[in-house]
């Protein structure tokens, strides 16, 4: 089997395949973490532990190994539970109902797109337009629909920006599940919304604010990463 620096496509195990920028956004993530915790006086450990598990989950995704689906699903529970208490409830149902059955399910596509029986790494491909359409099609119709029904019938705190975030995340995981490198390029968009919706919550004294703003951004840098790992993939392993 070929071997790519960094891509994690050598690696077995994948965690002997960590780079210098993978120790930055766990190294940053938890620094940055305590430093916030520090300034606003409160220490969450709950959303420690879940943005901890989800930073790992990212890592591996971003090489496109499958061990981002174990990751993914303990940091799902511990995120949606926090998503919950904090009465931002699309995005806490997208964790608990959507995102967690979602990694049982991504985890045997993924062992169906495998480089070797023996490999632990996806073959990741493009899109072609008519699925970049339906996609953006899909995202739109989503957010119209979250955003009528939070907004008549709940009292979420956050009811367009909740919609658009979990509309984009619900079609992202599906997108990633079939190894479209499309899939950082929405991540990013939801990225940056939920680091919106997480800076009002923070001014609005929300328990767990903080840190998830500080996870969002780390998302951030690593979906922007994912993009380029991810075309590297397809790239040399000569994908469909």
């Amino acid at each position: 089997m070929k071997q790519h620096s960094g891509s994690g496509t050598g690696c077995q195990t994948g965690w002997n395949d960590f780079t210098v920028w993978d120790l930055f956004i766990i190294l940053g993530f938890t620094l940055t973490s305590l430093a916030v915790s520090i300034v606003t006086g409160g220490f969450s450990a709950l959303s420690f532990a879940g943005g901890a598990l989800s930073i790992l989950c990212v890592i591996f995704g971003a090489k496109g190994h499958m061990l981002n689906f174990v990751f993914g699903l303990l940091g799902s529970l511990i995120l949606g539970f926090i998503m919950f208490r904090s009465g931002i409830y699309a995005m806490a149902a997208f964790y608990i109902l959507y995102n967690v059955p979602m990694q049982f399910f991504g985890w045997a596509k993924w062992r169906k797109r495998r480089l070797a029986p023996e490999a632990n790494v996806v073959r990741t491909r493009w899109m072609s337009w008519p699925q970049r359409i339906l996609m953006v099609c899909s995202c739109a119709v989503l957010i119209f629909g979250f955003n009528f029904v939070l907004g008549r019938f709940t009292d979420d705190t956050q009811p367009l920006s909740d919609a658009a975030a979990v509309s984009v995340a619900i079609v992202t995981q599906f997108v990633l599940i079939f190894a479209f490198i499309e899939q950082w390029f929405l991540w990013i968009a939801m990225d940056i919304v939920m680091g919106i919706v997480w800076i009002i919550s923070w001014k609005a004294g929300t328990p767990h604010a903080a840190i998830q703003f500080v996870l969002e951004m780390f998302y951030l840098i690593n979906a922007v990463r994912g993009i380029f790992l991810w075309m590297k993939l397809e790239k040399n392993n000569g994908n469909e």
